[in-house]
């Protein structure tokens, strides 16, 4: 993917955010089930206390499935958006056992990282994150760098978004020449999905499969330890996995 292509698409999931933070928010109360699996397999296998470290936190409902399974310990929240962010502090503020911190960070960026103070963490969690990041080359990158992050025997956990696995899904996504691209110009998976919920935004999203999840972690010495795929109103919706170091 040409460099200009991959700024017009991180730009636009920007200025997406920026728009439906408050919207985003309130939609995202709940904390779905696949979430509180994940939050429940985590409290199996994580020391007492924890560190815990978010990529792509958003409002930081993690932290709260987190305190609810019994995880006690420390949990940074790293986001983009400073109005997620805001919120996020303020829906975590008195969690039981969770002391939570939460800091702005580009993670397109790849000085991203000075922002994860704490490390090494024995968790590093980014759940529906990657799909946001155009780019194959930039995806290992990310999650390269998180891995960087963990202590030994640390967790790596991502989820990523199914959506093409729904027709409701499909037949909502948008031509690319709604924002100026052809489909040359992107890579197979890669779409253009809108936002009506409230307020109408358009945002860039690939669809990582199973397959492109386990080569990326390979690639960072890591493999699968767990896998399920949970939510949306087809229960399957979200591909959930937990990687550990090869070693």
């Amino acid at each position: 993917m040409r460099s200009e292509v991959q700024q017009q698409l991180l730009e636009l999931n920007r200025r997406f955010y920026a728009t439906v933070a408050e919207e985003f928010d309130r939609t995202r109360q709940r904390i779905p089930e696949g979430m509180r699996r994940l939050a429940h397999l985590l409290s199996e296998r994580l020391p007492s206390p924890a560190r815990v470290l978010d990529v792509g936190c958003g409002n930081g409902r993690f932290a709260r499935a987190l305190a609810e399974a019994g995880v006690v310990g420390r949990y940074t929240g790293l986001d983009a958006d400073r109005r997620l962010l805001a919120l996020a502090m303020e829906q975590t503020g008195r969690l039981e056992g969770l002391s939570c911190r939460f800091a702005p960070a580009d993670l397109a960026q790849p000085e991203w990282v000075k922002a994860a103070t704490e490390a090494p963490y024995d968790a590093v969690v980014s759940l529906a994150v990657l799909h946001h990041f155009p780019g194959r080359a930039l995806r290992q990158r990310l999650v390269q760098e998180m891995a960087s992050l963990l202590a030994p025997r640390g967790l790596l956990t991502l989820s990523t978004w199914q959506f093409l696995s729904a027709s409701r899904f499909l037949e909502r996504t948008l031509p690319w020449s709604e924002v100026g691209l052809s489909e040359a110009d992107v890579e197979p998976g890669d779409a253009l999905l809108p936002w009506n919920q409230g307020v109408h935004a358009v945002r860039y999203v690939h669809h990582l499969d199973l397959t492109e999840l386990e080569e990326l972690l390979a690639a960072c010495g890591l493999h699968i330890i767990e896998r399920f795929r949970a939510d949306g109103k087809e229960g399957n919706l979200n591909l959930f996995v937990v990687a550990q170091r090869n070693d």
